[in-house]
């Protein structure tokens, strides 16, 4: 349903976070997912808990019979479950519908989704007001999805002004509006004094006159026809701010001083061509993810951070505190450091276990090509 898998690399690291998959038998690649096997009913059903307690997800059960002996009144059944996790993800712009817009207070339908976790929390920069769906109420009316990250535009920001009366400052959480004048970065000097957009942002305390940010360009993006019916008759906003960016950090893949772990799995045999043409998609995606880590100490705080190793020329595994070069990098570009006290030792030999077990690997680069939709997941047991 969807072009990336960054939900997936998330909840992947949940699993691993909480031993969710220590007894599972194996774990294989499908064209629509990964297939989960438990050896027996109640494991199944736990990692089916697990995940409708984490992420808004919709199951369906089923179980087939394998072998029945009517001498002994015995029956082996396998039993299925098939969840669907939401195509939204962090950054996106969703578009509600009237009705849930109503449920929702009277919110307006253009939203920015900033965090999913077990309901899909959403903001409107020019209300500063935030919003929570459920399960239920999501897979009741699924919002549209008008932008995603793969149609994110470069801003530069020429200012930014907040209300310098405290009580004039409109705050959500760790939020601050603010109206800020940016320019897209990818056109030429005269272009951008002619094209400049003033907008309403909710990272009026991250950025400031010089900063990079991404955002969508509202004026030049194509939305479907679902999203315009739900917007009809109301007025967008040229720009949406989504985050700030740090283009003077290069080589951010070799500076860093942590490392995840991912989980094992079984490749399938008729996918691997197409797997081979999607390596360099799960790379940007690998690396997005990354990103998304050290940019958002909220978003790492759910996940376990490794202390970075390295194999050194006796083969020996040696702990690192990797420094990257600084000269070119902005000292006060604001960039969320991860500190040694988030990181943990590496526990490798007592977390690998089986053939569906856990592996050490370092997700800067995808170990292995999938092609995979990371909106649906098949939990089988027997």
């Amino acid at each position: 349903k969807v072009q990336h898998k960054r939900t997936f690399l998330w909840l992947e690291q949940l699993l691993i976070k909480h031993n969710v998959c220590d007894k599972v038998i194996n774990i294989r690649d499908q064209p629509d997912g990964l297939d989960f096997y438990f050896p027996s009913k109640s494991l199944g059903q736990h990692m089916i808990n697990f995940l409708e307690s984490v992420i808004p997800v919709r199951c369906k059960f089923s179980k087939k019979l394998i072998t029945q002996d009517d001498r002994s009144n015995t029956y082996r059944y396998k039993y299925t479950w098939c969840a669907e996790i939401p195509p939204v993800c962090k950054d996106d712009v969703v578009v509600l519908n009237k009705r849930m817009c109503a449920s929702m207070g009277g919110v307006t339908p253009l939203l920015l989704c900033y965090k999913v976790s077990n309901t899909i929390v959403l903001i409107d920069p020019n209300t500063m007001q935030r919003v929570q769906i459920s399960s239920k109420a999501y897979w009741r009316d699924p919002p549209a999805v008008a932008c995603n990250r793969q149609q994110l535009k470069n801003f530069i920001v020429c200012d930014i002004e907040t209300p310098s009366d405290p009580d004039e400052k409109v705050e959500a959480g760790r939020f601050l509006q603010g109206e800020a004048t940016v320019m897209r970065e990818d056109q030429n000097n005269q272009e951008q004094c002619d094209n400049q957009f003033m907008c309403v942002t909710h990272l009026a305390h991250q950025l400031k006159p010089g900063d990079t940010c991404a955002g969508y360009d509202l004026k030049n993006v194509n939305l479907g026809a679902d999203v315009l019916s739900r917007l009809r008759g109301r007025d967008l906003p040229e720009v949406v701010i989504v985050r700030k960016t740090y283009p003077h950090r290069k080589n951010r893949s070799k500076s860093r001083k942590f490392q995840l772990k991912t989980l094992k799995k079984d490749a399938n045999e008729s996918n691997r061509r197409s797997r081979r043409k999607d390596q360099d998609q799960q790379e940007d995606d690998m690396e997005m993810f990354m990103n998304d880590i050290e940019e958002d100490p909220d978003f790492r705080s759910d996940i376990n951070l490794y202390r970075r190793k390295i194999v050194s020329k006796n083969r020996e595994r040696k702990s690192i505190d990797v420094e990257g070069d600084d000269e070119d990098e902005d000292e006060d570009d604001g960039f969320p450091e991860i500190g040694l006290n988030e990181l943990i030792d590496d526990m490798e030999d007592n977390l690998k276990i089986g053939k569906g077990g856990i592996e050490q690997k370092s997700m800067g680069v995808s170990s292995s090509a999938t092609n995979q939709r990371p909106s649906d997941y098949k939990f089988s047991s027997s």
